[in-house]
């Protein structure tokens, strides 16, 4: 037998030999992409987490501050008849008012409103009173979202329901139907903008309907001194919000459908949704033009951020003033009217009777205070304190406001409690 032996071999490839370093590439793109996702997940979760914690914390705030009383959603349900239209008694455009009556352990409601708004009596802008939660009552239902999402409005609504004065309609209480949230949906809070929490507002009863109605639905006539009443009621209210209150507010949507009316006549200023809190360190307050066409400031009347100011109110107040004493009758109806020395027949016709001789001389002073107010350059206008004294005074020499209009060139700042103006300054002389 042969025996063979293979004593060397030889071979070539053309096949490259592998390479430790594109492995080692290899492992840390995929470590890389690994921790990467990782690394994001887990800033995800952090950041629903806060949203979550963000709009729990709004829903507390209020409670938290002793501000007004949170109401359950089953309580307000009950009592609305899950809110059938059959308990309508308003609509504007942030929400609906249902009418209700609360039982004295809070479980049942019924009642009767027309509007309604926010808050009531003076001495502290800063305490809330316990008080029964039994009787009529009427619930808002918020149909818009709030600027600036639930704590801000939450924020805001614990600082406007401290405001105490009898000429401010006194909100009762709050309501946050709470969505239910699981951890999918908080993980997903960036694509559920559709899915906002509810909110409610609960409000005493004023049973009287609103000054619109009876100026111009009513059958029967308002009497002068009750409307008299009205506009110190109203001022009153307005000197409280602007002077007393620390910061002060703004209404911004100052008219006779949100001037409530109790049995007695007295006025109760009511819906404080575009009401804002004015910013200590200026007198002007930055936001979006809203508001009512007619009633609003024309300086305000702009897309866009707009500054308003306590004139701003005041202006409202004017065209409100003009709304009582001379019903029917458009601004510029009366401002012709007193330019010819004719004041008096701006009145409402209806007020002619046989006490007219006796009360012209005060419907004259309103008239021309409304005017006043109501003037078009903010920087012309009284502060609401100012109108008020010039009220009260009805002794003194009316202001020249054909004066004011055509002798000074408009102030390019206004100041919300500064004349910037001479014509103005005079016009205070006048009154003083």
């Amino acid at each position: 037998m042969d025996l063979h032996q293979i004593l060397s071999w030889s071979f070539n490839s053309s096949l490259a030999l592998p390479d430790e370093d594109d492995g080692m590439d290899a492992v840390v793109i995929v470590v890389s992409i690994v921790g990467a996702v990782v690394l994001a997940a887990v800033l995800w979760c952090i950041l629903s987490c806060f949203m979550c914690r963000r709009r729990t914390r709004s829903h507390d705030i209020v409670t938290r501050t002793g501000g007004p009383k949170e109401f359950e959603y089953r309580v307000l349900a009950a009592a609305t008849d899950d809110f059938s239209e059959a308990r309508v008694i308003g609509q504007g455009a942030f929400g609906v008012v249902y009418r209700g009556t609360l039982s004295s352990n809070g479980s049942s409601w019924g009642a009767s409103l027309r509007e309604l708004g926010g808050l009531s009596s003076k001495e502290s802008c800063a305490s809330s009173s316990k008080e029964s939660d039994s009787g009529e009552v009427a619930v808002k239902k918020i149909l818009n979202k709030m600027r600036g999402g639930n704590l801000d409005f939450f924020t805001e609504m614990n600082t406007i329901s401290a405001a105490k004065h009898k000429n401010l309609v006194k909100l009762k209480g709050w309501c946050c139907r709470k969505h239910s949230r699981n951890i999918l949906d908080c993980m997903c809070w960036c694509c559920r903008k559709k899915k906002h929490d509810e909110l409610f507002l609960v409000y005493e009863l004023v049973p009287n309907g609103n000054l619109q109605y009876h100026l111009h639905e009513s059958e029967q006539v308002i009497a002068w001194p009750t409307r008299y009443q009205i506009v110190k009621g109203i001022g009153s209210a307005l000197v409280y919000l602007h002077h007393e209150c620390d910061p002060y507010i703004l209404h911004r949507d100052i008219k006779p459908a949100n001037i409530l009316l109790d049995n007695n006549f007295n006025a109760k200023l009511a819906d404080f949704g575009l009401s804002r809190v004015g910013n200590q360190d200026n007198a002007t307050l930055m936001t979006l033009a809203q508001g009512t066409e007619g009633y609003i400031d024309p300086e305000c009347r702009k897309d866009g951020k707009v500054k308003f100011y306590p004139r701003s109110d005041v202006y409202s107040f004017g065209i409100v003033l003009l709304d009582i004493v001379c019903t029917r009758k458009s601004r510029e109806q009366v401002w012709e009217l007193y330019k010819g020395g004719m004041i008096i027949e701006a009145v409402d016709e209806r007020l002619h009777g046989d006490d007219f001789d006796r009360w012209q001389t005060q419907m004259q002073r309103v008239a021309v205070l409304g005017l006043w107010c109501s003037l078009l350059d903010g920087a012309k206008r009284p502060t609401i304190q100012k109108a008020m004294e010039f009220l009260e005074r009805d002794h003194e020499p009316l202001p020249n406001l054909n004066y004011a209009v055509n002798s000074c060139v408009p102030s390019t700042h206004h100041d919300a409690y500064t004349s910037r103006c001479s014509d103005e300054q005079t016009l205070m002389s006048d009154v003083k």
